[in-house]
């Protein structure tokens, strides 16, 4: 009996530590989307455009890719603090950046109306 317990500590480490590794992986959370080859055509993003549109605090938005830029548009729920906008604003530029490493990227804010961030990142 002592046997089985050993082996069963012995495989539950093992397994604690491979999830480790898989859930502390440092890949982007989405792949990219390709620009078009014409920088004026739109080409949405619809794979983040999906997560900043089910964020809680987000009333709307849409990522999208023209004249080789990643531009995100946020429109923040009137109920959200300035704040917290702002800090949301630069969430999704830093986490959009991981993913476009190439592309600069230009996240805005609008809270009742007025745009209260830009974030640039080239």
């Amino acid at each position: 009996m002592k046997n089985f317990f050993k082996k069963l500590s012995a495989l539950m480490i093992v397994l604690t530590i491979v999830l480790s590794f898989v859930a502390c992986g440092n890949s982007p959370k989405h792949e990219a989307a390709k620009p078009d080859k014409d920088p004026k055509k739109i080409v949405q993003d619809k794979n983040y455009t999906k997560d900043l549109t089910k964020d809680k605090k987000v009333k709307d938005g849409q990522v999208y890719i023209q004249n080789n830029t990643v531009v995100c548009i946020m429109i923040i729920k009137d109920d959200v603090k300035e704040a917290d906008a702002k800090e949301l604003l630069n969430k999704y530029a830093k986490e959009l950046k991981k993913s476009y490493k190439d592309i600069p990227v230009n996240a805005q804010a609008v809270l009742k109306g007025k745009n209260i961030g830009n974030v640039v990142l080239k």
